[in-house]
């Protein structure tokens, strides 16, 4: 399973993006890792210690001793920022992106819903997680919370990818792991289910079979798949943006639409 030492934590200071800090501090915590705060300044921005409004978020009381938070301002160059974001952490040899999906579009102007949130989600080679607090259809469970973590594949090996890291969280954190094996209409069905392929798949990552569970769904997919988020209360959805496409690691619109709609967190990775 995957170890998780550094985390990456983008932030334009506001609230919605501070935010995600409390599942990245669960995190850490779990897995004694140092949590990266990122900001990125275009020039134009006052200088942080100015206004308490422009300070990196503080770790709350009772953070675990082990937690330790590191801020860093980098210069935003002609690269998008989602660029910046993922050279940052390939840089900082960060195992794991936490973000939210939005913040403030006056401050720092990176966090524009769809844009560079989404770009992170779409072509990173680091796991990332996306928290969506914002929007009709956004997060509304605490973040904070691991019971349940849903993996969703379609039993290809382009879905695979992010499954070590899935599994490392539910060891850390006791959640119960539940793979969610997705069929499209007109799709074949392995006659047991796919168990044999998930076994596989499971005994690669180094997890035991009494850890992890097995449904299915069928047609609809991406609805599907948050349709049984929300009934289960599932804390956190595992997927790669290769879901339903065949083999081809670009995001699909599955991939997309379980990303924008969630009612939690999305971890996610370009395989």
């Amino acid at each position: 399973m995957k170890e998780i030492r550094s985390i990456l934590f983008p932030t334009d200071f506001s609230a919605v993006a501070n935010s995600a800090l409390p599942l990245a501090i669960t995190l850490a915590a779990r897995f004694g890792a140092t949590i990266q705060a990122l900001h990125i300044t275009d020039g134009g921005d006052p200088h942080i210690t100015e206004s308490s409004r422009y300070e990196f978020p503080e770790l709350p009381a009772g953070t675990p001793s082990q937690v330790q938070l590191k801020e860093a301002v980098v210069q935003k160059t002609l690269d998008d920022p989602s660029e910046i974001i993922m050279r940052e952490a390939e840089g900082r040899d960060c195992d794991l992106i936490m973000m939210a999906s939005h913040g403030r579009s006056d401050v720092a102007q990176f966090f524009l819903g769809r844009s560079v949130a989404e770009r992170v989600a779409r072509d990173s080679i680091i796991p990332a997680i996306i928290v969506r607090l914002y929007g009709p259809r956004r997060t509304t469970r605490p973040i904070d919370r691991f019971a349940r973590i849903v993996y969703a594949t379609d039993l290809a090996e382009h879905t695979r990818g992010i499954l070590p890291t899935a599994a490392s969280i539910a060891h850390r954190t006791g959640a119960q792991l539940t793979a969610l094996c997705v069929f499209d209409e007109g799709d074949e069905q392995p006659a047991d289910g796919g168990k044999a392929i998930l076994e596989k798949f499971f005994a690669d990552a180094g997890a035991v079979e009494s850890s992890w569970d097995c449904k299915t769904v069928r047609g609809g997919v991406a609805e599907a798949v948050l349709e049984y988020a929300e009934t289960n209360e599932v804390d956190l959805i595992a997927t790669t943006t290769a879901l339903c496409s065949g083999g081809d690691p670009e995001l699909t619109g599955t991939a997309e639409f379980i990303i924008r709609n969630a009612p939690c967190p999305v971890l996610c990775v370009r395989p």
